[in-house]
């Protein structure tokens, strides 16, 4: 596990390899929350010690069904959690996590200082969460906005490009300190820290990139 900042964790898959990705941890007095990216082979179970000593994991949360796994179920059995998604992504995710539950694809109040915003263009059902990290507003946003290597960007196709405009524009008016992705195990670029005016400047240079 490395430490971001206060009270947020990137954690590394067990074996590393280029075609595995990070998952991210938040520790909060109202539970943590562990944000899983565990599709090609990424087994965390290696960190499963270290997340107990920092009080465990009250919410296992998918931004979509590319986040899903076998290992999500070892996960879930560690913790005693249920691993969670959008009602849209929850036939996908059943394919290969037996131990699901969904929410509704619409903004609301999934916990207290949680709020999962609908975020597609990735993903039909793709969805971001925002939560209160400290004194931090930190937008989860899974693999919807990614770090490549070189930039970030929105990983979507021709035909979704106005569906991802659109979740953009969304974005725009969403008070977030610092955005998070679950980007590849060998990259160590994972957030980006913004204050309002930076937010904008961000987002545009996501929808020029598209």
């Amino acid at each position: 596990m490395q430490a971001l900042f206060e009270d947020v964790y990137r954690i590394l898959p067990t074996r590393i390899t280029p075609t595995k990705y990070s998952s991210l941890f938040a520790v909060r007095p109202e539970g943590n929350l562990l944000f899983s990216c565990l599709g090609g082979h990424s087994s965390i179970e290696g960190s499963f010690d270290a997340m107990d000593e920092l009080g465990g994991v009250a919410l296992h949360l998918l931004g979509d069904m590319h986040f899903a796994a076998r290992y999500n179920d070892d996960v879930d059995a560690r913790f005693g959690v249920t691993t969670m998604c959008s009602e849209v992504e929850g036939p996908d995710v059943r394919r290969k996590v037996g131990n699901v539950g969904t929410f509704p694809f619409e903004r609301h109040v999934l916990a207290p200082g949680v709020v999962v915003i609908p975020t597609p263009g990735h993903r039909p059902g793709a969805v971001s969460y925002l939560v209160d990290v400290g004194a931090k507003r930190c937008l989860f946003a899974g693999d919807s906005i990614y770090h490549s290597g070189d930039d970030w960007m929105c990983p979507v196709s021709k035909r979704n490009r106005k569906t991802m405009l659109a979740t953009l524009d969304l974005l725009a008016d969403v008070d977030f300190d610092v955005l998070l992705s679950n980007t590849g195990a060998n990259n160590p670029v994972c957030f980006i820290e913004v204050d309002a005016a930076g937010r904008s400047d961000f987002i545009a240079g996501l929808k020029k990139r598209l």
